[in-house]
């Protein structure tokens, strides 16, 4: 027990970048403040989507960088639009969703796109699986998410003139890359296939936004191992369920609007900074962003929303452990005849 306190309140040790934070601010900040002085708090909420682009930059040349972080930008929209053109067929929403985590977590882990991974893919994705549009609306929506990708990359444009990047390295074709990590197929083929079983649990069992369910299965198989997959399970848990708390009594003391955009930023920079030194505590910052954010876009809150999200992160958190201790128990097994050595361990995301 005091072996799993210390995990949870440890800090590691990894330098930051503040021009980091301050993009990450100015991104969450900028779409939110356009939809407060047009009056339109929806479409902040798909352009918020949009500045999520900037999560993927890095220290990194702006002649690779931007071309990089445009491409995922497109991925990020693309998982969204036809997350959205799955709700007149409600039967093929498992089948986007599972094509979008397969695709991105592939493509990430063969380029080395870590923290946060494919995640921001599944979650856009499986949030388009619940927004329910009509379809004449779809394009308008896609132009928020758009304009979102756009002010993550204007940010991360001034960033590359105003800090020093290191030196470019030898880029690797992609049959390059899938020769030397063949276990990526493999990982991202058990990706997508739980994401699908996740998706069509989610609906089945009509959760209120069953996509909780679905990012809480795809942030479970994050983990590097078995053991900080269950490590990770049970601080989601905790900490959401502190974070649930906090994001009651926020909703419950009547912020004002302009206010509530500010905390939100503010919550999205914390998260930004803490989640590489300590994932439980950035997790708590987490529920409360979330959950302002749909207030926003509601001009309301159902507190009947805290008990589903809840819900769906216990059974999202204990889908993706089973799967994952299914997989890589079948993988040891074959391994004895196949010689098959990936059992998740060389995962860094």
């Amino acid at each position: 027990m005091h072996a799993f306190i210390n995990e949870i309140t440890h800090f590691k040790q990894i330098p930051d970048d503040p021009y980091q934070l301050v993009g990450a601010f100015c991104c969450m900040l900028i779409p939110l403040l356009i939809g407060y002085f047009s009056g339109n708090m929806t479409s902040a909420s798909f352009m918020s989507f949009g500045s999520l682009t900037f999560l993927y930059s890095k220290k990194q040349a702006a002649r690779t960088l931007l071309p990089r972080m445009f491409l995922i930008g497109l991925l990020l929209l693309a998982g969204h639009a036809f997350g959205m053109l799955a709700i007149t067929l409600p039967w093929t929403a498992p089948f986007v969703v599972s094509f979008f985590g397969f695709f991105s977590r592939l493509i990430f882990r063969l380029y080395k796109i870590t923290n946060p991974g494919a995640f921001f893919v599944v979650m856009v994705t499986a949030v388009g699986t619940s927004t329910n549009v009509a379809l004449s609306k779809q394009l308008l929506i896609s132009c928020y998410f758009l304009l979102g990708i756009g002010i993550a990359l204007l940010t991360a444009w001034i960033l590359c003139a105003i800090r020093p990047v290191p030196l470019a390295r030898q880029q690797q074709s992609f049959q390059e890359r899938l020769y030397t990590d063949p276990g990526a197929l493999l990982s991202s083929l058990f990706f997508g296939n739980l994401l699908m079983i996740a998706t069509y649990l989610s609906q089945s069992i009509q959760l209120e936004n069953p996509y909780w369910m679905v990012i809480s299965t795809a942030t479970i198989l994050q983990g590097n191992n078995l053991r900080a997959m269950m490590e990770r399970n049970v601080q989601r848990i905790l900490e959401t369920l502190l974070g649930i708390g906090f994001a009651a009594f926020l909703l419950n003391i009547s912020l004002a609007l302009l206010p509530k955009i500010f905390l939100i930023s503010f919550f999205f920079v914390t998260v930004e900074f803490i989640i590489k030194h300590n994932y439980a505590i950035a997790n708590f910052f987490i529920t409360p962003m979330s959950l302002l954010l749909i207030s926003l876009a509601k001009q309301q809150f159902l507190y009947s929303l805290l008990p589903y999200r809840f819900l769906g992160i216990i059974l999202g958190g204990l889908l993706g452990l089973l799967g994952a201790w299914i997989m890589i128990t079948c993988l040891r097994f074959y391994n004895r005849t196949l010689q098959i050595h990936e059992t998740f361990d060389q995962e860094s995301e």
